[in-house]
């Protein structure tokens, strides 16, 4: 029996040898180096600049419709910028009032957005007579590619007319300043 046992002991040997010879193999390793990953960026100008200063209509009285002589243009500024905005707002930001008492002005002063490619031939409106203080935010044509100072056609344009309505006896409005921004922001999605 001790015989059968050493019998099969080499046989186990010799075929554990046989299998790790046969699952011998050769190999060799390649290399993917330098892999990157960066974001893209978004630079909404106007009139060339971050920032602007925006338009003084008056002395106005009840009545008197006043269109932005000199529409303001929104690029995506290239090479600074190398996304499309596929999103373009514009909405009035944290305005400042000025000797409005109970904000009279500011309940008051209609508004009207136009906006359109600096190529196109007609003005589209995007806010409707409506109240400055209600507008929230406004959609502008989009997509908005990037564009340097050569690439009319990816330039938007913008101008807005502004008035006070004739209703009526406005006496307490008279001599009030009200002042506000804008803020257009551009957005990839």
């Amino acid at each position: 029996m001790l015989r059968i046992v050493k019998s099969l002991m080499v046989i186990a040997v010799v075929g554990a040898v046989a299998v790790g010879a046969t699952g011998a193999y050769f190999s060799d390793t390649a290399t993917v180096t330098q892999n990157t990953f960066s974001t893209g960026t978004l630079d909404i100008r106007v009139n060339a600049g971050d920032t602007m200063t925006g338009a003084s209509f008056g002395p106005m009285a009840p009545g008197q419709v006043v269109t932005l002589s000199d529409p303001i243009r929104i690029r995506n500024f290239a090479p600074d910028s190398n996304l499309t905005a596929n999103y373009l707002t514009l909405k009035v930001k944290g305005g400042t009032v000025v000797d409005d008492s109970n904000y009279g002005l500011w309940n008051n002063v209609m508004i009207r957005v136009e906006a359109k490619r600096f190529t196109d031939a007609g003005w589209t409106v995007v806010y409707n007579n409506g109240h400055l203080n209600s507008m929230g935010t406004v959609n502008l044509i989009v997509p908005l590619e990037p564009a340097n100072n050569m690439q009319i056609n990816r330039i938007e344009q913008l101008r807005y007319t502004i008035w006070l309505p004739d209703s009526g006896d406005q006496t307490s409005l008279m001599g009030k300043t009200l002042k506000w921004d804008f803020a257009i922001e551009g957005r990839t999605s």
